[in-house]
Order: C-alpha cells, then structure tokens, then sequence
C-alpha cells in the first residue's frame, strides 16, 4: 500500500517528524523532507538513505511553500501523501502580557503553514485524478484544552483542526483524504531535555503531566505512528481528528 507512494514529511528533523521519518523512510518509493534547516545541519554526520531528499524551506512563506510542491511535481512526476508535523509552542504568557510579534510567529508557524501546505498539497493531489491522495495534520490537545500561557498556540491548533474539515469538504470529490491526529504531551527528546532542566525529579514531573490521562503512561513520538500509518493510507476516512492522548479527552 505504501511501496510505489511518494510522500513529502514536514518537520522532520526531531520530535515526532523524526520517528516517523525512520519509520516511512523504509516503506515507501521516496520520502521528502522539508523544514528551515539547511541540508548539513538536518543530516548532520548521517548518511541519508537513497530514497530521502531534504529541501530546507521556511513554510511560513507563500512562495517557499509553492516552490516546495513544484519542485517534488517536476522531480517525482505526483505526490500521493502529505504529513505536516510543523508545529511549536514557542513562548509562554498571559494573553494580556503576550507581545504582539510573539503571537504573529506561533499564528505563522502553527496556522499560517499549515494553511499554505494545505493549499498547494490540495492542487498537487488533485492531479492525480481518481487516485486522489491523503493529508495528515498534526494538531494538538491545547486546541481543546488549556495549557497555561499558551494562548496563542491553542488558538492556532483550534484553527487548524477546523482547517482539516473544510478541506476535507472542499476536495472528496476528488477523493482527498483530510485527517488530523491531536496528541497530547509528547515525550520527545526536546522535552525530556527541559524536564532534566527543573528542579522537581523526573518522575514527580512526568506523574504530573500524566495525571489527567486516564492512561497513566508517558507519550512518545513512536506510539504515534499507527495511527499516522492509518490516516495516511486510509480510503474511507476524512474530515476527522483523532485524540490520541491516552483517554485525556473523552469525546465523540
């Protein structure tokens, strides 16, 4: 199902874009990567598989993104699958203190990129014909809950996973595939690294991260590759997104 597809992996270079690039990386024909850093620094010492191109793009810019999907149409020939991993929090603050700049750079990083990957990954699947193809956004648990001082980047996943339903409902004619997954508190090597950073002990930090799960076990990055898999290759599911956050929100 997933051997002869050609899929573009945004955000790549840690977190859950680099789990799930070792995972993909190994199924499918090719896989691009793309993101801000340059070529050497994504890579680093790493001999980059032969089916893996890395293009270092600011998807906060219009052009950048369109230059992005016109470059894997002229390279590839199509493209069948879109996962967006984009995504950070970046600062924290009360709305009232919140400056100005800081909102516009998480609203960018968070909504405005994923709007333009939407847009040219909806143009560049249509040319598919009947194949259509599928788009995975990752969306986030502070779209439906609060996470104090991160108003902003609440904000911007609600309006990410509503971005998800209205280009569902614009492209099943064309049988496009629109999908979000919303995890919550993802245990990636970022985060371990700032709990190391605090006063409290590990474990006293992760029970309390834990506690509203019903759950009661870490998240990491390789637990969400199932359901990525899933959505990325699904044919009759579109418009939805999937809680995966351990029974922390019950909802239907």
């Amino acid at each position: 199902m997933l051997a002869n597809k050609i899929l573009l992996l945004t955000g790549a270079s840690s977190g859950i874009g680099s789990a799930l690039l070792d995972y993909f990386v190994d199924k499918v024909q090719f896989v691009v990567s793309a993101n801000r850093q340059k070529l050497a620094e994504f890579f680093q010492s790493k001999t980059p598989p032969s089916n893996l191109e890395h293009l270092s793009k600011d998807l906060t810019i219009d052009t950048e993104g369109k230059s992005l999907f016109q470059h894997i149409i002229d390279t590839y020939g199509r493209l069948d699958i879109v996962v967006n991993c984009v995504g950070a929090s970046l600062y924290s603050h009360p709305i009232e203190e919140f400056p100005a700049d800081e909102f516009d750079k998480v609203i960018a990083v968070n909504l405005k990129s994923t709007f333009l990957l939407t847009k040219y990954a909806i143009k560049a699947l249509k040319a598919n014909g009947k194949a259509g193809g599928n788009i995975v956004h990752f969306v986030s648990s502070s779209a439906k809950n609060i996470a104090p001082g991160k108003a902003p980047y609440g904000v911007a996943k609600a309006g990410l996973a509503h971005l998800i339903h209205y280009a569902a409902s614009e492209c099943g004619d064309h049988n496009i595939k629109v999908n979000g997954i919303s995890p919550t508190y993802v245990f990636t090597p970022r985060h371990e690294r700032e709990i190391e950073k605090k006063i409290k002990s590990r474990d006293a930090i992760i029970k309390e991260i834990i506690s509203h799960q019903l759950i009661k076990k870490p998240l990491y990055p390789k637990d969400l590759i199932e359901i990525t898999e899933l959505l990325a290759t699904t044919q009759c599911i579109t418009g939805q997104i999937y809680n995966c956050c351990m029974g922390e929100i019950l909802s239907y």
